[in-house]
C-alpha cells in the first residue's frame, strides 16, 4: 500500500498548565506546542506533534527551528508516494539531528497508514489495546512538605512507580519521602543537572533504595555516565543521552546504563523508538505533550516489553483544556488506550497561528 500526501498545515498551539511544572533546571507555566495535520489523496487526515521546548535546554531543538525546519520536511515527503511509514525515516536521513521535527510527521504518517488499513494506531503498531497500562507519576521539584503529600497522593492512586525531578541540592527531600514511605517504588529525574564531581553525592542516594537513576549528567556526557554505571548499586536510565538508534547501541557497548526511557519524540519517530525497543530494557516517558502527541505514545506502550509502568498521567492531568475530544483517564494506577478524537473546535481555539506547507 502507498500513500500520497496531498496538504499539510502546522498549529501553533499554547497550552496552560493547571499547575507550573517544575524539572531539576526549569519551571513552565505554560506549553507551547506544534500540531501537525496532514492529508493524503484519499482525504485521510494524521496528526503529529512537535513537542521540543520554547528554549534549548532539553535538546537544541526549539518550537522555532522545528517550524523552520518543516517545509524542507514535507517537500521531502512529497517528492514521491510513501510505501509505509518506515519510508519517511529514509527521506529524512540526509538532514542531520532535529529529530522531534522529523517525529512530528512520522506520527502523522503512521496514523495515515493505520487509518489505510483500517485500524486504531495501537493495533497497526502490533499492540494489544485491550490491556490496561500501568502507569507511573512525575512530580515537579517541590518542597519536602509538598512533595512528601503528592508522592502520599500518588500512591493512594495506585501508580506503580514514583519519579521526583531533583538537582543536587535535594538530599533532604529524598530523604524525608524515603523515611515516610521506606517501601514505595522511588526515582530520580535529573535532567543532566549533576556533574562528575557530584558522583560521591549519588553514592549517598544509592542508599535509598531507588528503582533508577535517571540521566544525572549532562547528554553527551557517556563516560561520566560509564564511570557512575560501574560504581553505583542504582542502575542508570539514560533519556536525553539517547537520540538515535546508535545512541542506544553506544549506551549498551559502553555499559553507560542499563535502561532507556524511550520517548518517540526524541528519538525521530516511531519507526526508531520500534528499533530500540528490540534491544533494550525501556519504558515509555512523556514530553508534557497534549493528547496527540500522548495518544501515540500510548499506542506504543501497548506493546509487550515495559520493564517499568510508563511515565504519564491522564490527559486531564496537565492541562486546562487539551486537544482530544475525550480525556485519558487514570483508574487505579492504570490508563486504557482509545482512539480519541482531536477536538477541532479546541485546536482551533488554543492556536495562536496557522501555516500551510
Amino acid at each position: 500500500m502507498t500513500i500520497t500526501l496531498r496538504s499539510a498545515e502546522l498549529f501553533d498551539v499554547r497550552l496552560t498548565f493547571r499547575q507550573p511544572m517544575h524539572t531539576a533546571i526549569s519551571v513552565l507555566s505554560e506549553r507551547r506546542t506544534t500540531i501537525l495535520r496532514l492529508t493524503d489523496q484519499e482525504g485521510r487526515v494524521g496528526y503529529g506533534e512537535g513537542v521540543a521546548f520554547e528554549t534549548p535546554w532539553y535538546t537544541p531543538e526549539t518550537q522555532s527551528s522545528l517550524r523552520a525546519l518543516s517545509p524542507l520536511l514535507y517537500q521531502l515527503l512529497i517528492a514521491a508516494p510513501l510505501e509505509g511509514p518506515s519510508a519517511v525515516a529514509e527521506r529524512f536521513r540526509p538532514i542531520q539531528g532535529n529529530q522531534m521535527a522529523k517525529a512530528m510527521f512520522d506520527g502523522a504518517v503512521y496514523e495515515l497508514f493505520a487509518q489505510a488499513e483500517q485500524q486504531s494506531l495501537a493495533t497497526y503498531l502490533g499492540g494489544d489495546e485491550s490491556q490496561a497500562i500501568r502507569c507511573g507519576k512525575a512530580l515537579g521539584r517541590s518542597s519536602v512538605q509538598q512533595t512528601i503529600e503528592h508522592v502520599g497522593l500518588a500512591l493512594s492512586d495506585g501508580f506503580e512507580r514514583i519519579k521526583l525531578k531533583l538537582a543536587p541540592t535535594d538530599t533532604n527531600i529524598l530523604e524525608q519521602v524515603r523515611q515516610t514511605f521506606p517501601d514505595a517504588p522511588l526515582m530520580f529525574d535529573a535532567n543532566g543537572s549533576f556533574h562528575l564531581s557530584d558522583l560521591p553525592l549519588l553514592q549517598e542516594w544509592d542508599e535509598f533504595s531507588l528503582l533508577m537513576m535517571e540521566q544525572p549528567f549532562s547528554a553527551n556526557e557517556w563516560l561520566s555516565h560509564q564511570h557512575a554505571a560501574s560504581i553505583l548499586k542504582t542502575p542508570l536510565c539514560l533519556d536525553e543521552s539517547i537520540q538515535t538508534t546508535h545512541d542506544a547501541a553506544l549506551m549498551h557497548q559502553l555499559q553507560a546504563g542499563q535502561i532507556i526511557n524511550i520517548k518517540p519524540a526524541r528519538l525521530g519517530g516511531l519507526t526508531a523508538a520500534l528499533d530500540v525497543r528490540a534491544s533494550s530494557t525501556y519504558w515509555l516517558g512523556g514530553m508534557f505533550e497534549s493528547g496527540i502527541g500522548r495518544r501515540q505514545t500510548l499506542a506504543f506502550a501497548t506493546l509487550p516489553g515495559l520493564a517499568y509502568p510508563i511515565d504519564m498521567s491522564g490527559t486531564n492531568h496537565y492541562f486546562i483544556e487539551d486537544l482530544l475530544e475525550q480525556d485519558y483517564l487514570v483508574e487505579n494506577g492504570c490508563i486504557r488506550y482509545q482512539e480519541h478524537a482531536v477536538s477541532l473546535e479546541r485546536l482551533h481555539h488554543l492556536t495562536e497561528s496557522r501555516t500551510y506547507l
